[in-house]
């Protein structure tokens, strides 16, 4: 279970102050898949790096499982990276030199996982994602969805409970992106935590639930942010 509570981000561009998160409250249960949806620079990428531990929040407070993320060690968030949260990014981020097998099974090289264990394991994920026949194959000989379909599998390698999407479906048509969206629910049937971001109002809707992010403020509804924006309220979700 995620909750964020009172969430504020700060970055200095100049002598502009410039606020990514004012006061980001929200709560996501376990087996939820929630869909973030705001245009460029309304603050979704901090908040999905603050949610996957990459970054902290300069105000507020962070559970995870009920545990405070800042008392954390360095260490221990790097495991809860590593183990607890699966992380799919716009880009991929597969290694070019590197088989699809190779690059799903990185993570189980990092933690240091035995070669029989690591090649089980991602003949299940692969299987899983439908790309086992294509894992002799390097990232730049398969198609956009396929890759794609990689880099969930190298994201579910090491059975994380939480995984982080952000905008991956940015580099596909929307024939493909739906095929990627089916594959995020199915691991939400299976039980997985999903939290989605991305700027596409019909991606973010296939979600369970969705939230709206502008100017770095969560809204539940279109009707709540347009509401907000006029009279400078806020609905907390």
């Amino acid at each position: 279970m995620i909750e964020l509570v009172d969430l504020y981000k700060v970055y200095q561009m100049g002598d502009e102050e410039v606020r990514a998160l004012d006061g980001v409250s929200l709560r996501v249960d376990d087996g939820e898949f929630v869909g973030i949806v705001g245009p460029s620079g309304s603050g979704k990428s901090t908040l999905m790096h603050i949610i996957g531990c990459l970054d902290t929040a300069d105000r507020g407070a962070y559970y995870l499982d009920g545990q405070p993320v800042e008392a954390f060690s360095e260490n221990e968030l790097a495991r809860i990276r590593n183990r607890r949260i699966g992380f799919v990014f716009q880009s991929f981020n597969l290694i070019g030199r590197m088989s699809i097998e190779e690059n799903v099974e990185l993570p189980l090289v990092y933690s240091g996982t035995k070669a029989g264990e690591r090649r089980e394991r991602a003949r299940e994920v692969l299987e899983l994602v439908g790309l086992w026949e294509r894992r002799n194959h390097t990232p730049n000989s398969i198609s956009g969805g396929q890759q794609q379909r990689a880099a969930i599998a190298r994201a579910i390698i090491t059975n994380p409970s939480l995984i982080l999407a952000d905008e991956p479906t940015g580099n596909l048509d929307s024939r493909t992106g739906a095929e990627i969206i089916a594959v995020f629910k199915a691991l939400n049937r299976a039980g997985k935590t999903i939290v989605l971001i991305t700027h596409d109002a019909k991606v973010a809707a296939q979600a369970g639930r969705t939230v709206q992010i502008m100017d770095g403020r969560l809204y539940e509804d279109e009707v709540a942010m347009d509401s907000a924006v006029e009279t400078g309220g806020l609905r907390r979700v």
